[in-house]
């Protein structure tokens, strides 16, 4: 299979405007700053690359690789209060990577040396400006259970946001509350990602709930700004 020979520039800006038109991705409560904001563009990523593996879309893989290669995140230690069943054991976690996304692409794309050109491209990228300095930590959600991770600060004014991205097959919820406990952010369908957006008026403490909605425990990467 053949692919038109585009610019880099032009196969992205092509790609995206067919995802945009075909795949769900507004974040929940995002706002205006959605999309544009740093973890809105991960879960951009994240559901292109799975709409690019199911429509055997190298273009879309190709694209999801070149958002997630401009984020970057430091990791952090974060001890979650869990509950749930748990039977000890750990399932083995499958993460979503630039390397992993640009390897699927190539290896769906055959000889195309479009394809292969625009790897290459994004490959060599890699080192050029990330701009995000959020941070990410790693857990496992017990089987219909919930992570609670208490008292994250969020500064006033500023757009704040927590993404969770499953490392594994299930679903998940997140939600987020403010000190007195009410609800201030949900993603309202389950998924392998959940995202949530919102403007604190002040600095302040917030709770945030990863809830299971799959009979199996499921690794996952957190992330917040």
């Amino acid at each position: 299979m053949t692919f038109p020979t585009l610019t880099r520039a032009g196969v992205i800006g092509f790609v995206s405007g067919v995802i945009l038109g075909c795949v769900p991705i507004t974040p929940a409560s995002a706002g205006e700053a959605g999309d544009a904001a740093p973890l809105g563009q991960l879960a951009l990523s994240a559901r292109l690359a799975a709409w690019g593996r199911a429509d055997k879309n190298p273009l879309a893989l190709i694209v999801a690789a070149e958002i997630r290669q401009r984020l970057n995140a430091r990791t952090v230690e974060r001890a979650p209060e869990q509950s749930g069943d748990s039977d000890g054991s750990t399932p083995a976690a499958s993460e979503t990577t630039v390397d992993g996304l640009i390897g699927e692409a190539v290896a769906l794309a055959g000889k195309d040396e479009t394809i292969r050109a625009l790897a290459d491209d994004v490959r060599a990228s890699a080192a050029k400006g990330l701009v995000l300095g959020a941070g990410m930590s790693r857990a496992t959600v017990r089987a219909a259970g919930a992570d609670w991770y208490r008292k994250l600060k969020f500064e006033g004014s500023r757009y704040a946001e927590t993404y969770i991205e499953l490392s594994g097959a299930g679903n998940v919820h997140v939600s987020v509350y403010d000190e007195a406990g009410n609800l201030v952010c949900r993603d309202p369908n389950p998924s392998a990602v959940a995202y949530c957006g919102w403007t604190p008026s002040r600095t302040a403490l917030f709770d945030v709930k990863v809830e299971n909605r799959s009979t199996t425990a499921v690794p996952y990467r957190m992330f917040t700004n």
